[in-house]
């Protein structure tokens, strides 16, 4: 395989200020895409909605999310990370401003496409931040760290957005966290920097040594298949449970202890692996118990049951994280990181846009939750299959 021409990383204490902005984009950019899911129950009668068309505002999201993905990539190899993320940031916040003031589907369906346009940035610039600033020994870390973000951004929308909504109505709550990433995103701007020029050769080569490349394409399919099943999770849970009869604020309540598990897990893990390797190892393990735990999840009736059972959930399935975004990095190397990562998310995220829309679908045909379930476990039992002959040694440096 054609190895990266970068230079060594010299490691500096910088690093854990880049660590703590690479968190706060990933943290603010799962906040507004999950302002929504605690929202669904309060602003589809409100709006007259469909739950087919409740999904569709998560699909919408993605829609907008995957199209950016690719383009950004490149761009953050060939120009550096510090713009991008700023200006994701600050579309975020003002799209997400702007739901405040939808009066129909249509409308709000279009602010959540131009949402993921903003958010399309993040992962493939974050990622090659971090393989810029960190050594090859401390990324199982330094990604942990990063990618605990996502279920802090799930824990912090279910903790949050409920009282915002109790306060200041649906429209106060997309108000409210619509201005704080922009304030965000203003901060990136002048905190975050480069730690080397060395950027990528033309996009032709990026290309090629992405889509040629059997590991990285294999990985990033079993990667659909994992985000199959948790953007499922975090985007269903909380009308599932108002189904059972609980109110929004127990719902929000299940979703955070599923958040919290999915929080603390993707740092051990990370953390585990810079110490006896295995990356893929320990990421094939996290599918084989989150597919029957999807199913055992969905079959609780009880709070206490729902809460703990969405714990273990969240551990498993976002352990897994940081050991996927890292193979993809080192498959490619740190000239092409970005663009292996906005490449292999366009994949993921076709996962999220479909999913809540089928479930949507299936809650409307059925009239039950019954099939939500068995639809989301499918997901991790791919994945498996996909991960069985990649050989995570073909590294790009």
């Amino acid at each position: 395989m054609q190895k990266s021409a970068a230079p060594a990383i010299e490691v500096v204490p910088y690093r854990w200020v880049i660590l703590t902005m690479m968190v706060a984009c990933f943290l603010f950019t799962f906040i507004v895409r999950f302002t929504w899911p605690p929202l669904i129950p309060v602003v589809v009668p409100a709006l007259n909605m469909k739950m087919a068309q409740a999904g569709a505002f998560m699909s919408a999201f993605y829609f907008g999310y995957i199209i950016t993905q690719i383009p950004a990539g490149l761009l953050a190899d060939r120009f550096g990370v510090r713009l991008l993320l700023a200006l994701s940031l600050i579309v975020e916040g003002i799209a997400t401003f702007a739901m405040a003031y939808i009066t129909n589907f249509e409308q709000g369906f279009w602010l959540r496409v131009v949402t993921g346009l903003g958010a399309g940035a993040v992962y493939s610039a974050c990622a090659r931040s971090l393989m810029e600033w960190f050594p090859p020994q401390e990324r199982g870390t330094a990604f942990g760290i990063m990618l605990a973000a996502v279920s802090g951004g799930i824990v912090l929308s279910g903790f949050v957005v409920p009282p915002l909504n109790t306060w200041f109505g649906w429209t106060g709550a997309f108000q409210a966290v619509g201005s704080f990433t922009v304030v965000m995103g203003i901060l990136i701007y002048f905190l975050v920097k480069s730690s080397t020029t060395v950027v990528g050769g033309n996009m032709f080569q990026g290309f090629k040594i992405v889509f040629g490349n059997k590991d990285l394409i294999l990985t990033s399919l079993s990667g659909f298949c994992l985000l199959w099943v948790e953007l499922g999770t975090a985007t269903w849970t909380v009308a599932h449970v108002k189904k059972l009869g609980f109110g929004l604020k127990e719902a929000g309540f299940i979703l955070m202890w599923y958040g919290l598990g999915g929080l603390i897990a993707p740092m051990i893990s990370g953390w585990l692996s810079d110490k006896i390797g295995h990356r893929k190892w320990i990421y094939i393990a996290c599918l084989v118990v989150i597919a029957p735990l999807t199913l055992y999840f969905g079959s609780q009736q009880t709070l206490p049951m729902l809460s703990f059972v969405g714990f273990l959930f969240g551990v498993f399935s976002y352990a897994a994280n940081p050991h996927l975004t890292i193979m993809i990095s080192e498959f490619a190397g740190r000239a092409w990181a970005a663009t292996a990562n906005g490449a292999s998310n366009f994949f993921f995220q076709l996962a999220s846009m479909i999913c809540p829309w089928i479930v949507g679908l299936s809650i409307d045909w059925t009239g039950t939750y019954d099939w939500v379930w068995w639809i989301m476990a499918a997901g991790p039992l791919l994945g498996i299959i996909l991960m069985l002959p990649v050989n995570p040694e073909n590294k790009a440096e």
